[in-house]
């Protein structure tokens, strides 16, 4: 058992109790074989720093809390700095290898500790952003900072291939293996029950319309004209807009807007729907769809980012992204053809390919090699 150092440009807190819980969700699959601890920094509105630390799912978590101020860099540094000497002075806690998580912003914390204390690290990355860095104004010292992180990783650990492609066609050189997301398999299982009589389309994510297309799931949504439907969608991100749409389409008396919800309660809704839809521009690896395959919820879904990695028949429907036709179609097709699609099939594959223990011997392989270059 190693001691891990978990660095994250995303994690949840206080501040935003979502942002990045895929990578909290890798940190609990990890904690099954070795002794991970999370430092993450984030600023607040406070004027001075705070150190909190505590464990959950045997994950030991410290989260620094700063005022960025006029000198936003510097307090950033100082407060990374705080954190660590927290960790390795105070709790003196020796560590075999660090993990970054999500490049931009932070690759800089896994140079920082490579450099001061000889640490290898390996990188998990997850960002679309990856995929077209001009979007995101990822160019200069920060690029260069991006390619340094990956240059001098162990190993660098996107979520798909496709990932991956985007990564080196960017200009970046590492030494690559895929790691996919990870569910909770115990969490998402299979229900032996729907409670509702209609049959229910699910939405999760961040209802960043620009990303997910919210407004093609509802456009595609009003054109079904069909009793006993419901669309159910959750989300942490603004839904006024979605109200607003949902009335002008004269569907809100189907659709049920939810706000932020707990790992147990997405399961449960995913468990209660008879489909779970995401029609995205752009993705990685959605957990979203790991999570529903988990529950043996069939999908629609678009071919975008590393989703045909993932994907086969026998699971949903794909569809193109934006096509709002398409999804129509798809969506009739599945109210129409729902009892082909076999549950149990459909969380077989997620238990083998995206469960705790899958991901963490895919860690713990890695890490054993890192540790013994």
């Amino acid at each position: 058992m190693k001691n891990i150092l978990f660095l994250s440009s995303w994690y949840p807190s206080k501040i935003h109790k979502t942002l990045g819980n895929f990578v909290q969700y890798h940190a609990n699959a990890i904690a099954l074989k070795h002794k991970v601890y999370v430092l993450y920094v984030i600023p607040n509105s406070r004027n001075s720093f705070e150190i909190s630390n505590f464990v959950e799912n045997n994950v030991d978590t410290t989260i620094v809390y700063f005022n960025k101020g006029k000198f936003k860099y510097l307090n950033y540094l100082i407060a990374f700095r705080k954190g660590l000497s927290f960790l390795i002075k105070k709790r003196k806690i020796s560590f075999d290898l660090a993990q970054m998580n999500i490049l931009h912003p932070s690759c800089w914390q896994a140079l920082y500790v490579k450099l001061i204390y000889k640490l290898p690290y390996i990188v998990s990355e997850n960002w679309h952003g990856l995929q077209d860095l001009s979007r995101y104004n990822i160019k200069g010292i920060r690029k260069y900072l991006i390619k340094l992180t990956i240059k001098k990783a162990s190993f660098v650990c996107p979520v798909s291939k496709q990932l991956q492609n985007s990564i080196e066609k960017a200009g970046f050189d590492g030494s690559f293996k895929v790691v996919p997301n990870v569910v909770n398999t115990n969490i998402f299982n299979l229900s032996p029950l729907k409670e509702s009589s209609n049959f229910t389309f699910l939405h999760v994510s961040t209802l960043t319309d620009s990303i997910k297309n919210i407004s093609g799931i509802l456009n595609s949504f009003s054109k079904l004209n069909q009793d006993n439907l419901s669309l159910r969608i959750i989300g942490d991100g603004d839904t006024s807009w979605i109200k607003k749409k949902s009335k002008e389409l004269k569907i809100d008396n189907q659709l049920t807007i939810e706000g932020e919800m707990s790992y147990k309660e997405i399961s449960e809704a995913m468990k209660n729907a008879d489909a779970f839809v995401l029609f995205s521009n752009i993705e990685n690896l959605p957990l979203v769809l790991i999570e529903s395959m988990s529950t043996g919820t069939p999908i629609i879904t678009t071919n975008v980012g590393g989703i045909p990695e993932i994907f086969d028949e026998y699971m949903g429907l794909m569809i193109d992204a934006g096509d709002e036709s398409q999804l129509v179609e798809a969506m009739d097709y599945m109210i129409k053809n729902i009892s082909i699609y076999n549950p149990k099939k459909i969380r077989n594959y997620a238990v083998n390919n995206f469960s705790q223990e899958i991901i963490s011997d895919k860690f713990d392989n890695l890490y054993q090699k890192a540790i013994n270059k």
